[in-house]
C-alpha cells in the first residue's frame, strides 16, 4: 500500500507540475502583470494554510513515558517521510484533516500497555503512513485533530515541611550578645535625639508655631485645683498636637521592627528612609517641616520643651529578638517591588526561536496604516497604483505624573513624649499621631504587628537622665513581654542595670521614688495568664507542668485554676481539663548531698528528700544507675571542716582540703592562695594542705583546680614574707636580665666603634692632598667674606652701582 501510495504521489506530483509549467504562458496574454502578482500571493497563502498540518498538543506525560520501541520506530520511517513529503503534499493538497482521536489512558502507574500505546500518534505529520495517521475517510469527517488524555487520579502528596533550624550553645550566645550591642546601640542614638531637642535654635524655629494664647493654657496657678491644673494642661496638649498635624508632613519612614536574617546581601534601604543624620539635618526638617514620624516626634518635643513643659523623649526600641526563630524571617520592603528575572531574548534553542507572525514581533504587521490584502485589492479601483498610503505618526502621550510613594507603617507610634503633671506629680504619654493624651494602654502594638513590636521603652528627660518605663505600655509585661527581653537570662537583670546606670544622674528625685512605686503597682495588678505558655517562666505563678529538674513546691498553695486542653473522661469528652497554679514563691529549688557539699553546706542527719531523679550515669559498669536523692536548703546546714590542732592541717583521704566556698576552711586555719605559697610552706617546714576550690570539665572528665594551701593562721605572717621574697628575688633576676641585655647592646656598638676607628686610620694614596686643597679653599672663602670690598661689591646679592634696584637704570 505505501509503494502504491508513493507510485501514485509521484505521477500525480508529475502532472500537477507539468500542467502547473504551461498555466502562466495562457494567463499572460489577457490577465495584466499587476493582477497575476496578486494571484499568486493570494495562492501561495490558501496553500500554505491549506498544507500545514494541525499541531498536535503534546503531553509531559506521554514524551516522558515513551518507550524505546517508539522512538526505533520513529528513526525507521523518518527515511520514508524525507523521500515522500514533496509528493504527499502535492497529491493530498485538498484532503481534509483527519477525524478526532481519543486515547484514554486509565493505569495510575507509569508503565503503560504497550500495545495500546503503539495506536497513538506520536508525530506531529498525521498524514505519514504507519504511524498511527487517519484513513482518508476519517479526514473526511472532521476538519480538525483533538487529542485528549484521561490521567488516572493518583494520591495527593504530602509536602514535607520545612524544618527549622536548630541552634547551638554558641549561636544563642551569639544571638545573646548581639541583642546587647544592639540595645547599647540604640540607647545611645536615643540619648542624642534628646540632646538636639534641646538645641536653642531648634527651638527658636518652632516657638511661633504656638500664639501667645496656645501658651497660656501651659501656665498654671499653683493656687488652683489639682482637677482644674491637669485641665489645662491637657486642654494646651491637644491644641498642640492640632497645629502639629496641621503643619507637619510625614515624608519618610521612621524606625521599624528589626529582624534576623542569615543572607543580608539583598538587602536594600527603603527609598523612603529617614535621611536626618546629624543635627544640620535636623534642624532642616524644623524649618522645613517634614520628615518621618520619628523626626516628627523628636520636634514635638522641642517645641513643647520650648513652651516651657518638663517633657521627656520616649522610643520604644525596635531590637533584634533574643532569640533568633525560623519562623521570624525579614519581610520583604513595603513599596518596593521584586525584581523579576528578565526573559532572555537570544533563542537558546529551537523551541525557543522567534515566532514571527506574533503581534509581539517586530516583523508584525501593522494594523494602523498597513496596506490591504492582495485578495481584497482585487477588484478595487485603484489597485493598479499598488500604493502605501500616507499616515501621520501617532502622537507621544505626555509623561505621566510622578506618584507619590505612600508611606506604609505601623499605626502604632514608635516615638512619643511624656509631659509632666506637676499637680498629680506623674508621667503624663502624648502622641501627636494618634492625638491622644494621657491614655498609655493604647501605645503597645499587637504581636502580629510586622512594623512595631514592645519591648523596651526607655524615656529620657531634659538633663538626659534615662527611665525604664516599659511596664507602663504593656499589658503581659511579666508573661510575654519580659521573655523577650535581657532580664530572661543569666545574670541579664544586673547587666541592664549596669548599662543604664552610665545614663543615670547617681541618685534618685522624689518624682522618681514615686513612679517607682507606680510601675510596681502596674506590674502588680497584672492579670493571671489565660494561656499555659504564659506561665512557663513567669516570676509570680507557675505550674506544676513547668517545674525544672531541680525544682519541687514546698506547702503549696492553690490560688487559681487555667484551661488545659479537653478532659476525655468527662461526658461526651467536651469538658476541659484544668491545672493548678501556684506562686513562684512556693517553688524551692533542690539539689544532691553532693550539690550542697559543693556549695559549703551537708544534709542534716535524718531528713528525707523531697524529691527523687534518676542519675546520669552509674558509678560502676557493673552497678545500675539508681535514684539521687534531692534536697532542699532548709535540710541542709553550713559545713564545718575538721579544725587545725597544734599546727596541723587536716586532710582529706586524697591528701588536700576542699574549699569551695570561704566557709569551709577549718577553724584555726587560713587559706593562701598564692601560686608560691605550697613553695613557702615546703621551705619553712611547715603542714600545710592543697586548696580544691572546684573543678574545670574538659570534655566529659572533671579535673581538680588547686588554687593555694590551707596553713595554720600563727604562721600567715611568715608565710606571706617568704611569699614576698620569692616576688623580690625574681624582680632581682628580672632587672639582672635585663642589665645583662643591655650590657651586650652597648659592647657590640663599642666594637663597631672601634672598627670604624681602625678603618679611618688607614692612610689611602692621594687622598690626603686633596683634603688639604680642600681646607685652602674654605680658609680663602672665610677669609674674603670679612674684607669690607666684599661686603660694598656685594651688598644684598646686587651690583648697586650697575643693577640698581635688580633693573638697568636709564
Amino acid at each position: 500500500m505505501a509503494k502504491t501510495r508513493g507510485g501514485l504521489a509521484a505521477r500525480s506530483g508529475a502532472g500537477a507540475a507539468g500542467s502547473r509549467g504551461q498555466r502562466p504562458s495562457r494567463i499572460s496574454a489577457t490577465v495584466p502583470e499587476v493582477y497575476q502578482d496578486m494571484i499568486s500571493e493570494a495562492l501561495e497563502n490558501d496553500h500554505d494554510s491549506i498544507d500545514r498540518p494541525p499541531k498536535r498538543r503534546r503531553t509531559r506525560q506521554a514524551l516522558e513515558s515513551h518507550t524505546e520501541d517508539a522512538k526505533k520506530e520513529q528513526e525507521t520511517h523518518n527515511e520514508h517521510i524525507d523521500e515522500e513529503q514533496e509528493s504527499e503534499e502535492e497529491v493530498f493538497e485538498d484532503v481534509l484533516p483527519p477525524a478526532a482521536q481519543t486515547v484514554y489512558n486509565s493505569d495510575s502507574g507509569s508503565d503503560w500497555d504497550d500495545d495500546a500505546f503503539e495506536d497513538v500518534g506520536l508525530y506531529s505529520d498525521p498524514f505519514q503512513p504507519g504511524l498511527g495517521g487517519a484513513d482518508g475517510d476519517e479526514r473526511d469527517a472532521d476538519q480538525h485533530l483533538d487529542l485528549t488524555l484521561n490521567k488516572s487520579k493518583e494520591v495527593p502528596q504530602k509536602t514535607p515541611r520545612k524544618k527549622g533550624r536548630t541552634f547551638t550553645k554558641e549561636d544563642r550566645a551569639t544571638h545573646l550578645m548581639i541583642h546587647k550591642m544592639h540595645l547599647l546601640c540604640l540607647t545611645r542614638y536615643l540619648e542624642r535625639r534628646n540632646e538636639w531637642c534641646n538645641d536653642v535654635e531648634v527651638q527658636r524655629i518652632l516657638r511661633p508655631l504656638l500664639s501667645a494664647k496656645d501658651r497660656q493654657w501651659f501656665k498654671t496657678n499653683p493656687e488652683w485645683t489639682q482637677f482644674r491644673r491637669t485641665e489645662s494642661i491637657k486642654k494646651g496638649l491637644d491644641n498642640a498636637a492640632n497645629i502639629w498635624l496641621t503643619n507637619f508632613k510625614v515624608t519618610a519612614r521612621g524606625m521599624r521592627r528589626a529582624y534576623w536574617d542569615e543572607d543580608v546581601s539583598d538587602f536594600v534601604l527603603p527609598p523612603d528612609a529617614d535621611r536626618v543624620l546629624d543635627k544640620s539635618d535636623f534642624k532642616r526638617a524644623a524649618m522645613n517641616m517634614e520628615g518621618s514620624r520619628d523626626t516628627g516626634a523628636q520636634l514635638y518635643c522641642a517645641l513643647l520643651r520650648g513652651a516651657g513643659l518638663d517633657v521627656r523623649l520616649v522610643c520604644s526600641l525596635q531590637l533584634l529578638p533574643i532569640n533568633a526563630s525560623s519562623s521570624k524571617t525579614r519581610p520583604p520592603p513595603q513599596g518596593v517591588s521584586t525584581a523579576r528575572p528578565v526573559t532572555p531574548t537570544t533563542p537558546t534553542s529551537d523551541g525557543e526561536a522567534m515566532n514571527i507572525g506574533s503581534p509581539t514581533s517586530p516583523f508584525a504587521t501593522r494594523a494602523t496604516g498597513a496596506p490591504f490584502s492582495a485578495r481584497r485589492r482585487l477588484g478595487h479601483p485603484n489597485a493598479a497604483d499598488y500604493h502605501i498610503p500616507d499616515t501621520a505618526p501617532p502622537r507621544r502621550p505626555p509623561p505621566p505624573k510622578p506618584k507619590q510613594r505612600r508611606i506604609v507603617e505601623s499605626p502604632y507610634p514608635v516615638f512619643w513624649v511624656e509631659v509632666l503633671d506637676e499637680a498629680h506629680q506623674k508621667w503624663m504619654p502624648v502622641d501627636f499621631v494618634t492625638a491622644t493624651v494621657n491614655k498609655p494602654s493604647v501605645f503597645e502594638p499587637p504581636a502580629v504587628d510586622a512594623e512595631n513590636t514592645m519591648t523596651y521603652v526607655f524615656s529620657f528627660e531634659e538633663d538626659g537622665a534615662v527611665r525604664d518605663v516599659t511596664r507602663r505600655y504593656t499589658k503581659w509585661y511579666s508573661a510575654k513581654v519580659r521573655k523577650t527581653r535581657v532580664e530572661s537570662t543569666e545574670g541579664g537583670s544586673k547587666w541592664l542595670r549596669r548599662a543604664l546606670k552610665f545614663y543615670s544622674r547617681g541618685w534618685k528625685t522624689d518624682l522618681d521614688q514615686i513612679e517607682d512605686i507606680e510601675l510596681q503597682t502596674i506590674e502588680g495588678r497584672e492579670p493571671m495568664p489565660t494561656s499555659i505558655a504564659d506561665f512557663k517562666g513567669h516570676p509570680r505563678y507557675v505550674l506544676e507542668r513547668d517545674l525544672r529538674r531541680n525544682e519541687v513546691l514546698i506547702d503549696p498553695h492553690e490560688i487559681g485554676k487555667v484551661a488545659a486542653g479537653r478532659d476525655a473522661s468527662s461526658a461526651g469528652g467536651k469538658g476541659k481539663k484544668l491545672e493548678s497554679v501556684f506562686r513562684r514563691t512556693d517553688v524551692k529549688t533542690v539539689r544532691s548531698a553532693d550539690g550542697w557539699y559543693r556549695l559549703g553546706r551537708e544534709v542534716k542527719v535524718g531528713e528525707q528528700p523531697m524529691k527523687s531523679r534518676a542519675a546520669r550515669k552509674a558509678t560502676n559498669n557493673d552497678d545500675e544507675p539508681g535514684d539521687v536523692a534531692l534536697y532542699t536548703e532548709d535540710q541542709t546546714e553550713l559545713y564545718e571542716a575538721p579544725p587545725v590542732v597544734n599546727g596541723r592541717v587536716p586532710k582529706n583521704v586524697y591528701g588536700n582540703l576542699d574549699v569551695y566556698v570561704q566557709s569551709m576552711v577549718p577553724k584555726g586555719g587560713v587559706h593562701l592562695p598564692y601560686p608560691d605559697a605550697a613553695r613557702a610552706a615546703r621551705l619553712l617546714g611547715i603542714s600545710y594542705s592543697d586548696a580544691v576550690t572546684g573543678f574545670e570539665f574538659r570534655g566529659r572528665q572533671g579535673t581538680a583546680v588547686v588554687k593555694g594551701v590551707v596553713i595554720a593562721s600563727e604562721y600567715q605572717e611568715a608565710v606571706e614574707a617568704v611569699i614576698q621574697g620569692f616576688k623580690d628575688d625574681e624582680w632581682h633576676a628580672k632587672e639582672e636580665r635585663r642589665t645583662l641585655a643591655a650590657l651586650r647592646m652597648w659592647k657590640r656598638f663599642m666594637v663597631g666603634l672601634r672598627i670604624k676607628e681602625r678603618v679611618d686610620a688607614y692612610e689611602i694614596e692621594g687622598e690626603e692632598k686633596e683634603k688639604e686643597k680642600v681646607d685652602e679653599y674654605i680658609q680663602d672663602d672665610d677669609e674674603g667674606m670679612q674684607s669690607e670690598e666684599y661686603d660694598m661689591d656685594e651688598a644684598g646679592g646686587f651690583f648697586p652701582e650697575d643693577d640698581g634696584g635688580g633693573f638697568v637704570p636709564e
